[in-house]
């Protein structure tokens, strides 16, 4: 028959062994974090914005059916052109081959009023070397009068 301390001994063993396998296997299973990057630009325009409007500029992978990489939006009370804006995305995202684009809308009650685009293409050989201005156009449609 065996004694109550064997049987602790062999215990708090075991459980320590079962600890030290969970803190390895937790260790490992930690995704390794990519580098963040930030990229610049200001939106441009030489017209009056509505009062209340929601801003989105977005990175945007062509390569890839133009796959959302990197969003920035607000809403807007009262704003007016220029706008900065800052991107932020994870390095891994950025593939050497693919083409990226900058697009920026500003709606007003739901509608696009304004887009504009940018060609962010040498993203893949230098992060955050996009630092452009992006030309905000009017646009008509059926229920702006």
């Amino acid at each position: 028959m065996m004694k109550y301390n064997n049987q602790w001994c062999l215990f708090l063993t075991l459980i320590c062994i079962f600890l030290s396998r969970g803190g390895q296997a937790q260790t490992q299973a930690q995704p390794i974090e990519s580098p963040i990057h930030n990229l610049t630009g200001t939106l441009l325009g030489d017209y009056p914005l509505p009062k209340k409007v929601f801003v989105v500029v977005t990175l945007n992978d062509q390569t890839q059916h133009n796959q959302v990489v990197a969003k920035y939006q607000f809403y807007g009370d009262g704003l007016t052109l220029p706008i900065d804006f800052q991107l932020s995305y994870a390095q891994s995202n950025i593939r050497q081959n693919h083409r990226y684009r900058i697009q920026a809308e500003i709606f007003e009650r739901g509608h696009v009023r304004y887009t504009g685009a940018g060609s962010a293409t040498e993203l893949a050989l230098e992060p955050s070397v996009y630092d452009g201005q992006i030309r905000m156009a009017s646009v008509k449609s059926a229920s702006s009068h």
